[in-house]
């Protein structure tokens, strides 16, 4: 019986680090790092793409152990950088691995190697620096980036940096830094300043988060202006090797929304306190956003982001067909609905398989539809009138006739008539200019009025997408002409008339050119016979 533990191949371990990085430009990162803890006053980056060096040069308080900076896994900084940061101690690997020759100037001494002799575990003489300016140089020879690399990733990480960074001269712009001017309050997280609560469509949605000064988390890839956070780097850690990525993101990121959350509601109760009633449901989309409607219980004005107005005829798909709704022109108040001068309702049915009734009638009485979204809490819910929970009769006026249309997609029977009287509760609207559909699943039937001699009602029926979603435009169109032709041949007084608003054109056909026929039909509307006369 024998005894083993774990041992380490020191020399293949270093060459599979290498790998774990998966940023090639991680190194700019630590070596901005670097300098911070140093406590410099600013960074330098210089970069000559004719040789490929790379120098970096800060006046921090320079490196005290050589030797420790070539210690895997020891980082050499003091116990109140270790207890606050975290300091891996493999940043320079990164350093070590992206380029081909190294030299290193500061207070402790100077080298100057070939990387993979370093990686190769190969003695390193340092030599004595006895005459030291305060300026840490760090030379890298046979650097494997490009200018503009090197340059677009210096910009994004200096904009949160503490300290001044400069590439080539240029001093990188740092809007997000702490000591930027902006207005930065403490959380439990860290250090949040809050953009777009000014006006009540500002940027407020996207964040970005710095820890140590470095950017880690944005929440929208594409959104210029965000919110800003930069995280307590005592309480939040970043990813071995990179730092591009937080440990236990989920968990901190929900953190994070609670703390924007909060410092959010409280701006918005400052501003409540301040604005008008009008004016502050303007920010009704932030407060939905951030889960805070609640603020709004109290407002004796409805956002008009809740409500909408139907503006059009109402069809079974606003994509394709248009949006037959618009948000009110101004705010709603309490005093009207209460009066029933403004009347809201719900409608949750689907036109196509429930029918567009219940729209119609809410169409003709310019009644507000609740878009949803206010606190369970708010006083609308108790005036709100549901007319999915009402029963909806419809009756018509001197029905003439049912005839059936027979399109190249749709089929479907249709009732010809004066008008129609749609009754939800004691409430009854009259309808003579807009046909209405059914429903697939109230019958399948138009009721088409006699002033309406559109198709629009076919937009109710079908929405002329395939099994794949596919838009059938030409299917469409061709089903709307043919069904105008067929609802003024079904009301034309004249059987001449509609007979010969039916008739397909014959100028392909000089042989019938000036010649008379009969033509008899059948019970179902198909022809019998054709006669020459």
């Amino acid at each position: 019986m024998k005894q083993i533990s774990m041992q380490v191949n020191q020399g293949n371990l270093v060459k599979s680090l290498k790998f774990s990085f998966t940023n090639q430009t991680t190194v700019l990162g630590e070596l901005l790092q670097n300098a911070r803890r140093a406590d410099a006053t600013a960074v330098q980056f210089e970069f000559a793409p004719e040789t490929n060096i790379l120098q970096i040069t800060d006046d921090g308080c320079g490196i005290s152990s050589l030797e420790t900076l070539l210690t895997v896994a020891e980082s050499g900084w003091d116990a109140d950088v270790v207890a606050q940061e975290h300091p891996f101690g493999i940043g320079f690997l990164s350093a070590l691995f992206a380029c081909r020759h190294i030299a290193v100037v500061s207070k402790n001494g100077r080298i100057s190697v070939n990387t993979e002799d370093v990686l190769a575990f190969k003695p390193v003489t340092v030599f004595p620096v006895t005459d030291w300016d305060g300026i840490t140089r760090i030379t890298m020879i046979g650097v494997e980036f490009e200018s503009k690399l090197i340059e677009s990733t210096l910009k994004r990480f200096a904009k949160g940096f503490p300290i001044p960074v400069f590439f080539n001269g240029e001093s990188l712009e740092r809007e997000h830094a702490l000591d930027s001017g902006l207005d930065f309050i403490d959380t439990e997280v860290g250090s949040i300043h809050l953009v777009g609560l000014d006006k009540p469509d500002g940027a407020h949605y996207a964040f970005e988060v710095y820890l140590q000064g470095l950017p880690i988390y944005r929440s929208h890839l594409y959104c210029s202006t965000t919110h800003i956070v930069h995280l307590d780097s005592a309480r939040f850690h970043a990813r071995l090797p990179d730092r591009d990525k937080l440990i236990d993101e989920s968990d901190v990121l929900k953190l994070i929304k609670a703390a924007l959350r909060q410092a959010i509601e409280s701006r918005l109760l400052q501003l409540k306190s301040t604005l008008s009633a009008q004016d502050f449901v303007q920010f009704f989309d932030m407060m939905r956003h951030w889960g805070l409607s609640a603020l709004l219980n109290d407002v004796d004005v409805l956002p008009q982001q809740a409500v909408c107005k139907i503006t059009s005829y109402p069809v079974c798909n606003s994509e394709l067909y248009g949006c037959f709704t618009a948000y009110p022109k101004k705010p709603v108040t309490r005093a009207e609905v209460e009066s029933r001068q403004v009347e809201i309702v719900d409608i949750e049915g689907d036109i196509q398989s429930d029918g567009a009734a219940r729209f119609m009638f809410a169409w003709m009485r310019d009644s507000l539809i609740y878009y949803g979204h206010l606190d369970n809490g708010h006083w609308i819910h108790s005036m709100i009138r549901y007319l999915d929970e009402e029963e909806v009769t419809v009756d018509l006026v001197h029905e003439t006739h049912i005839s059936q249309f027979k399109g190249s997609w749709v089929w479907v029977d249709v009732k010809f008539c004066d008008a129609y009287r749609i009754r939800i509760g004691n409430d009854v609207v009259e309808i003579a200019d807009h046909a209405f559909y059914q429903g697939s699943g109230n019958g399948d039937c138009i009721v088409m009025p006699k002033d309406d001699g559109s198709a629009a009602v076919l937009n109710q029926v079908s929405t002329f997408q395939s099994e794949h979603d596919d838009y059938q435009e030409a299917t469409h169109d061709t089903d709307c002409d043919d069904f105008a032709t067929f609802v003024i041949a079904n009301v034309l007084k004249d059987p001449s008339h509609a007979f010969q608003r039916l008739l397909p054109s014959f100028q392909g056909c000089p042989a019938l050119y000036g010649k008379a026929f009969e033509v008899v039909l059948d019970d179902n509307g198909e022809v019998a016979s054709v006669t020459a006369v």
